[in-house]
């Protein structure tokens, strides 16, 4: 993306100008912005002009005579739009971040570790899962499918949804067993950004997990679960093989 300044991209700057215009009481003039963010950021009189001007046009913006800007109904979507992905872009540097410190051994361990334990707690989700339960898995995935129609990954969704898994299976040293690998990895997080990343398609898997569990067959269900992780293993494996050539 192009750069503007020191510090803001083109994103970035349409953000702050949306949300100082949100955060006003009254309508704002260009001055006054050019004042705040220009000094802030070290923005060129004509760079802010500039996209004031292609905000108006779009519709974000209304320039009410010598008074100045006010934010209309599009421009306060707009602004929440650009804050979930910012969001999204400051989520996937950190994680890029944790990838290179972490490596590719530590997360595949992990990944073992999840396969040995998560498959038996998809056997036993769909021999115990309560109909309360396979709701809340259907509402898990439908909020997954959600997130990644708007192209958002849904980090806390996965976790959320292996998590009410192991609450369906209905076995305490199981739970805490499989708590204990997760909360001592990011894996959640480090995981769905890779399979992104190679290209992998989030949540089907999910899908298959708790079509078995429905179906009340523990056999399918553990399959499903060992041919999920299975996935993640390999994506992981490629995901480092072309870092490293």
């Amino acid at each position: 993306m192009k750069s503007v300044g020191p510090e803001l991209n083109e994103m970035e700057l349409e953000y702050e100008l949306l949300k100082q215009l949100r955060d006003a009481n009254a309508p704002i003039g260009a001055s006054t912005l050019v004042h705040t963010l220009g000094k802030t950021y070290g923005l060129s009189q004509a760079t802010i002009g500039r996209r004031l001007m292609e905000m108006d046009v779009e519709g974000f913006t209304v320039l009410e005579g010598r008074k100045g800007r006010t934010l209309t109904d599009q421009g306060l979507d707009r602004m929440k739009t650009l804050e979930r992905d910012l969001q999204q872009q400051s989520v996937n540097s950190q994680l890029i971040q944790m990838l290179n410190h972490s490596g590719e051994k530590a997360l595949l361990d992990v990944l073992v570790a999840r396969r040995a334990l998560e498959r038996e707690i998809a056997s036993l989700a769909a021999q115990r899962a309560s109909k309360e339960y396979i709701v809340l898995l259907q509402a898990s995935i439908a909020n997954q499918h959600e997130l990644l129609s708007k192209n958002i990954i849904p980090y806390e969704e996965d976790r959320e949804f292996h998590r009410l898994l192991a609450y369906a299976a209905q076995n305490q040293i199981l739970l805490h067993a499989v708590e204990l690998v997760w909360e001592t990895s990011r894996d959640f997080l480090e995981t769905a950004y890779i399979r992104k990343r190679v290209g992998s398609e989030l949540v089907v898997d999910h899908q298959h997990i708790l079509d078995a569990i429905v179906a009340g067959s523990p056999e399918q269900a553990e399959a499903a679960m060992v041919n999920h992780i299975n996935q993640m293993i390999d994506d992981v494996k490629r995901y480092f093989a072309m870092q490293n050539q």
